[in-house]
């Protein structure tokens, strides 16, 4: 399973290397170095770079008033900063552009895309500020150190590897982004990969322009990795998290954090529900409910069968660690730069060459689910495997229990809550999957997302309304759940301070 797994992941890099090999040096240096190409490039990163830059700071600074402020309602606020990863990119850009029939360019780009990645942050500085003790703080206080430098030297260190991780994932995030760009017609890699191959079936234009975007996606991890640093977040929940009184910074900073969910959603969730009721009567509830059902039916069937092969890659690399299941865990990382548009385009090409009877199938879909989403599914179900500790193998194994039999009694039953949430996590990406899906489903297979990128393609917003208000309902579950974790880790400090 693990060794099907990676083969297929490895599909995208694999077609890349042939067309490009089909396509010549001197076409494919013609096709690189236009000017065009250098336009994408300037556009892709100036948008991922603001962007990150942007995310870093909102959802550091809303980590830091929902962990360590006195803020008024800072639950509140707790909630309201992870719901936006409930909306979509392409749902939040169609409920803006509903409200504002101008709203497209850069700006609208980078404003729908920052408050759509800022939660990642927030998610992962969160998780750092928790398990980072207030008693360093306080020391470095007493010493005579100034609140800045204090945050300079002593709490930056210990969020920053989370913040740039978090920074990272809005960045790659951005670089294959399709439908909110399109929706605002900001050009990028992935709106010219899709109209090249659309528009004039060019797939050696698209090849080329595909084969730099991954080169600036890689370019923008091997950045990543300089300016992550070392960890010094501790592994376990603090034992003293003192809060920070903001005083007469309490007002700006309530209204700041109102303006980022009027942003985030009031605006985009309004809109939603204005233009739902305005079609409310013409509304296609059946064609609604099968478009519901083939998302849930594809989400659901794409997160467990990535999910599954993630858990036997991780098993492996984890439990019995050995040359072979080291180059398995390090080969599937080498599609995490790959976007979903790129995965499309791999699989047409695989499929119409080597079997063209998956072809227009829903088995090509949930393959093209298994390329694009293994890498996250792994690095969410390492952590729980990782966390059921080894020695019960050891004392399962003197029971005369097999390798099998330690692994279903043993390690999923310790490990299994982590794996539901991976899973969870996985199935809400899957949902949310736009490119490929519109390139690969089978002909008359609607999903929400597909249904709300044909309806929005021609303005019709009371018709889009239903399926992107469907997405949302159905993307927020897990959004409160990842939410809802790093609350109950603050719940014990909480009611110690109450005490």
């Amino acid at each position: 399973m693990a060794v099907a797994a990676v083969l297929i992941s490895l599909i995208p890099l694999i077609y890349l290397l042939v067309r490009v090999a089909s396509i010549g040096f001197s076409e494919l240096a013609e096709l690189i170095f236009q000017a065009r190409t250098l336009e994408l490039i300037i556009n892709s990163l100036a948008l991922a770079v603001a962007v990150s830059v942007s995310a870093v700071v909102l959802g550091s600074m809303q980590a830091w008033v929902a962990v360590r402020s006195n803020l008024p309602g800072r639950k509140i606020f707790s909630v309201l900063a992870a719901l936006p990863l409930a909306i979509p990119s392409y749902v939040a850009a169609y409920a803006w552009i509903a409200v504002i029939p101008g709203f497209s360019g850069f700006f609208a780009a980078w404003l729908l895309l920052t408050v759509g990645t800022a939660p990642l942050v927030y998610l992962a500085v969160s998780a750092a500020l928790v398990r980072f003790d207030a008693g360093t703080e306080e020391v470095a206080q007493s010493l005579g150190a100034t609140k800045l430098q204090v945050f300079r030297k002593v709490t930056w260190p210990n969020i920053r590897t989370a913040a740039v991780s978090g920074g990272l994932l809005s960045a790659l995030y951005v670089l294959s982004d399709f439908g909110a760009v399109s929706i605002v017609r900001y050009d990028t890699f992935t709106r010219a990969i899709y109209n090249a191959y659309r528009a004039s079936f060019d797939r050696n234009q698209a090849a080329a322009l595909a084969l730099v975007l991954v080169l600036v996606t890689v370019l923008v991890l091997y950045f990543e990795s300089k300016a992550r640093g070392q960890k010094f977040a501790a592994g376990k929940i603090a034992s003293r998290l003192g809060l920070v009184e903001l005083g007469a910074w309490k007002a700006p900073m309530v209204l700041v954090l109102l303006g980022l969910a009027t942003v985030s959603l009031l605006v985009p969730l309004g809109s939603l529900l204005s233009w739902s009721i305005e079609g409310f009567g013409s509304v296609d509830w059946v064609a609604v409910l099968g478009a519901l059902a083939n998302s849930v039916g594809l989400a659901v069937s794409g997160g467990l069968l990535t999910t599954f092969a993630a858990l036997a890659i991780a098993v492996l690399t984890i439990r019995h660690r050995q040359k072979l299941t080291t180059v398995l865990e390090r080969s599937v990382w080498l599609t995490h730069a790959t976007p979903g548009i790129v995965v499309a385009l791999a699989l047409v090409f695989f499929s119409n060459q080597v079997v063209p009877w998956v072809y227009q199938t829903t088995f090509l879909v949930l393959i093209a689910y298994l390329a694009l989403f293994l890498p996250n599914a792994l690095a969410a179900v390492s952590t729980p495997i990782r966390q059921s500790p080894r020695a019960l193998d050891e004392v399962s194994s003197s029971l005369g229990l097999s390798t099998l039999q330690t692994l279903r009694k043993v390690v999923l039953p310790i490990a299994g809550p982590g794996i539901f949430a991976a899973t969870t996590l996985v199935i809400l990406t899957v949902l949310k999957e736009l490119p490929a899906t519109l390139l690969l489903r089978p002909t008359g297979m609607e999903t929400l997302a597909t249904r709300l990128w044909t309806e929005t393609s021609v303005a019709a917003f009371s018709a889009a309304a239903p399926y992107a208000l469907l997405l949302v309902v159905l993307a927020g579950f897990p959004a409160w759940l990842l939410n809802r974790a790093i609350r109950k880790d603050l719940e014990p400090m909480e009611m110690e301070r109450y005490q």
